[in-house]
């Protein structure tokens, strides 16, 4: 039953020749994870590559996005000044409205005390 299929490892013989696979095997495998090891000890000492226009850009989409804010803030508080602006005046216009309504009222001839 020798089945050779993808996935599925190859049955191991007794004839010893695994021994010999083996030997050869582990030093370049050996050899590759000390190969991986040096070279990152090596890149550990160097400095990563400024990236000027990365911290740049970032610097300025920071900017903008800080002054988008305020600017919406401030359109909100402008739009909050108007609303009140637009709410005394209706309120002064009432009361004006009011005091020409009691200049218009007949005025008693007589006026009764108020009881106690």
């Amino acid at each position: 039953m020798n089945d050779s299929s993808p996935g599925r490892p190859p049955e191991v013989q007794d004839d010893g020749h695994d021994d010999a696979k083996q030997g050869s095997w582990q030093p370049s495998v050996q050899r590759a994870f000390m190969d991986r090891a040096r070279r990152a000890v090596e890149r550990e000492h160097e400095k990563p590559p400024r990236r000027l226009g990365l911290h740049l850009l970032a610097l300025v989409a920071a900017f903008g996005l800080t002054f988008g804010i305020v600017y919406v803030f401030d359109a909100f508080l402008t739009s909050m000044q108007k609303v009140m602006r637009m709410m005394d005046e209706q309120e002064r216009r009432q009361q004006q409205e009011e005091a020409e309504r009691k200049k218009q009222e007949p005025i008693p001839a007589y006026v009764v005390p108020p009881s106690d």
